[in-house]
């Protein structure tokens, strides 16, 4: 921890240092010329400042890059990132319900609405702050139990202070990697926004998948990876928070696949998958 601690510093250090460097170039490089004139450090310096200033901007683009890549191989772990963003989640999610996946929302809505029966149990994977708990009750869904479970105990904390009143919910803290699901068997098992931080979420859907009633439905709201540069950009912004884009092949083997729809946005594609689980098995 100490370890990924101490690079996590020299990355933003450096990173931070660079772009001032490449955006302000010699001008930067003067406020460090001080001290002793016959000093290393201060002769060192003097050079710098007589260099030309795309040289200067070129190292600082090296120098960002550097720092970069020292962040990636200390990326922040998801725990430590939800500690951070319970405090401002609920207030970001408009950007992302309203603005940059509006379409994708409201077939999830949609979908909500066509498989919540009355009285439906519902596990929700990764609720978060309570989110799809909120839109079931926004959308007057008359489900009966709603089970939420999450890795991140302060966004539990921020789940149970909105909605502890409500009859019938409840949230628990686990690792849906390696801790078992609630017992029970649920008539829909939802989740928004989970598998870009879980390593295998094929594991984590067969694992739902047991605990779903013969005739029930998942519903699952994801970022995949696509050959669109913007989504590669986002894929190697997600690397820095220990995320990743699904993969199609990863989520094409999930089972029973009722409906795959993808929906374009400025970055990475959203795609939300439908399952539906036999009314019999064998």
């Amino acid at each position: 921890m100490i370890k990924k601690g101490l690079s996590r510093l020299l990355g933003a250090l450096l990173v931070i240092d660079g772009i001032l460097l490449l955006i302000f170039g010699r001008k930067y490089v003067r406020r460090w010329r001080a001290g002793v004139a016959e000093s290393l450090y201060y002769r060192v310096m003097d050079w710098l400042t007589n260099r030309p200033s795309w040289i200067l901007r070129v190292a600082g683009a090296i120098e960002t890059g550097l720092g970069l890549s020292v962040l990636r191989k200390a990326p922040v772990e998801v725990r430590s990132l939800y500690h951070v963003a319970s405090r401002f989640y609920d207030t970001a999610t408009p950007i992302w319900r309203d603005w940059l996946f509006r379409d994708a929302y409201a077939a999830f809505d949609k979908a909500l609405s066509t498989y919540v029966r009355p009285g439906a149990s519902v596990l929700d994977l990764g609720c978060g702050t309570g989110a799809n708990l909120e839109q079931l009750i926004n959308l007057g869904l008359p489900f009966g139990l709603y089970t939420g479970v999450d890795l991140s105990e302060e966004m539990l904390a921020v789940a149970n202070k909105k909605f502890g009143h409500v009859p019938n919910t409840r949230c628990y803290q686990l690792d849906l990697m390696t801790d078992p699901l609630p017992e029970g068997n649920f008539d829909l098992i939802v989740s928004t926004w989970v598998f870009e931080h879980i390593p295998d979420p094929l594991k984590v859907v067969n694992k739902a998948w047991k605990q779903l009633k013969p005739g029930g439905h998942i519903i699952l709201l994801f970022e995949a990876r696509s050959k669109s540069w913007q989504s590669r950009v986002v894929d190697w912004v997600w690397g820095f928070f220990s995320a990743r884009l699904t993969r199609k092949d990863e989520y094409d083997r999930f089972p029973g696949i009722m409906s795959t729809d993808i929906f374009p946005t400025a970055g990475a594609p959203a795609v939300l998958i439908t399952l539906q689980k036999p009314e019999t098995t064998t």
